[in-house]
């Protein structure tokens, strides 16, 4: 065998082993995207605790917010309109701006303002769910994409009422 066919065969050789090695590296970053995905940006063990008068003594839902922040107005109102039921759970907003910044955006929750709380979040992309017991520790938390986010997770949390599950599947 010539140098010059030796050198081709081994060059080749080569591009075959790099071309499986890439796609190996490939199936990887899938598969790594995908847990991410999954896991997006909802925390089950979450070490945050915020006051207990943020929490209302009895827990529920807080939703940390920013009046400046579309998507925040938009998951707001959407919270207020599927946790409207008298046997609903709790929920009220979470800001560190004044109250009156919200009029007329709140939904008819509560606005409450509490620097220590928001210091204790302030570091995630606001609009926050936060599912809070009655001391104000975080049992869960999500970070919504959009509006249509919001009721699937109050559901799984189970923060809705069962006239409210039942409206939303009539209206779907």
């Amino acid at each position: 065998m010539s140098p010059l066919w030796a050198l081709l065969l081994l060059t080749w050789a080569a591009m075959i082993i790099l071309f499986l090695g890439l796609g190996a590296v490939l199936r990887e970053v899938r598969m790594l995207r995908a847990q991410i995905d999954a896991a997006a940006a909802t925390g089950e063990r979450v070490d945050i605790e915020l006051p207990a008068s943020v929490a209302g003594g009895r827990g529920g839902l807080v939703l940390a917010v920013d009046s400046g922040c579309p998507l925040c107005i938009a998951v707001v109102q959407r919270v207020g309109s599927v946790m409207s039921g008298p046997d609903s759970a709790a929920a009220v907003l979470l800001t560190f701006e004044p109250e009156k910044q919200w009029n007329g955006l709140t939904g008819g929750l509560p606005v409450v303002r509490d620097e220590r709380a928001w210091s204790a979040i302030a570091h995630l992309s606001t609009p926050i769910l936060l599912q809070v017991d009655g001391q104000g520790r975080v049992r869960r938390l999500h970070l919504p994409a959009n509006e249509r986010d919001v009721t699937p997770v109050l559901q799984s949390w189970g923060l809705l009422s069962q006239s409210e599950k039942n409206g939303r599947a009539n209206a779907a």
